[in-house]
């Protein structure tokens, strides 16, 4: 079993701004989280590719997609992480 994705800060603190605030594009994020889009746009790339998060197609006159949390993964990697470190009851 692969380190889980989320035991990182930075992928925590995204997650945790889409889960708790809803979707949103890099650039708010990033600046909600006071981060730089370089390192939003690293993250959330990282987290698309794990199923964490999804982006939607760009608004039109707005080129940022619109990143949602996908609640369903989320909850299985942690149900996963927790059967590993033996918290499963």
């Amino acid at each position: 079993m692969e380190p889980s994705i989320l035991m990182n800060l930075t992928r925590s603190r995204i997650l945790h701004m889409l889960v708790t605030h809803g979707p949103a594009p890099a650039p708010d994020i990033a600046k909600a989280l006071s981060l730089t889009e370089d390192v939003v746009n690293r993250e959330l790339e990282r987290l698309t590719r794990a199923g964490f998060v999804r982006a939607s197609e760009a608004i039109p006159d707005n080129f940022d997609s619109i990143y949602t949390s996908d609640a369903s993964q989320i909850f299985q990697e942690i149900a996963q992480v927790r059967y590993f470190l033996g918290l499963e009851i």
